[in-house]
């Protein structure tokens, strides 16, 4: 019969699981306290949290959101990295810290939207680009053909009064156009 603190665990991971948009499970052996409170820090900063949970817990929560790929990841201690926002740049701070203390923090792998992840597949995330570059992105691509379509606009009005204003020269007597 699980506890109600184990039910609120798994609703909690469950939620969080939903909500973010890139998940990575990594092996924390080796690292200190201090250590994995300044990741905590660092990844607070960039819009992401890890959390330190039981692997059955974890699974109850990767069932709950259909996102069972990543139960093949849930072995050993395990820490999980929810990214909310910036997937780029969680998965740059996760890869530093990894490399800071590569015998501390091992990145097992993990889920990005609904697509699993190797290790490897973690320095493929570093490039995508921000959440501003894509939106900049975005807006760029939609400004870009609406600008052409009013300079169009504007050169076929521009034109209109010239031939209206050249019409006009020329029905003008000689010695009215002189003034």
């Amino acid at each position: 019969m699980p506890t109600q603190r184990k039910i609120d665990i798994v609703s909690e991971l469950t939620e969080k699981m939903e909500r973010s948009q890139l998940a990575v499970v990594a092996d924390y052996r080796g690292f200190s306290v201090a250590e994995l409170s300044a990741l905590r820090a660092r990844l607070r900063e960039s819009g992401a949290e890890i959390i330190v949970a039981k692997n059955t817990l974890l699974r109850l929560a990767a069932r709950n959101t259909g996102r069972e790929s990543l139960e093949s990841f849930l072995e050993g201690p395990t820490a999980v990295a929810f990214g909310y926002d910036d997937v780029a740049k969680v998965a740059k701070v996760l890869l530093e810290a990894s490399r800071a203390t590569p015998k501390a923090l091992k990145v097992k792998g993990g889920m990005l939207g609904t697509s699993q992840l190797q290790a490897d597949g973690l320095e493929e995330v570093t490039r995508l680009p921000s959440r501003e570059q894509a939106l900049a992105q975005v807006v760029g691509g939609i400004a870009a053909p609406v600008a052409g379509v009013v300079g169009v606009i504007n050169a076929a009005i521009t034109n209109v009064a010239l031939v209206i204003q050249a019409r006009i020269d020329q029905l003008q007597p000689a010695g009215e156009r002189a003034a």
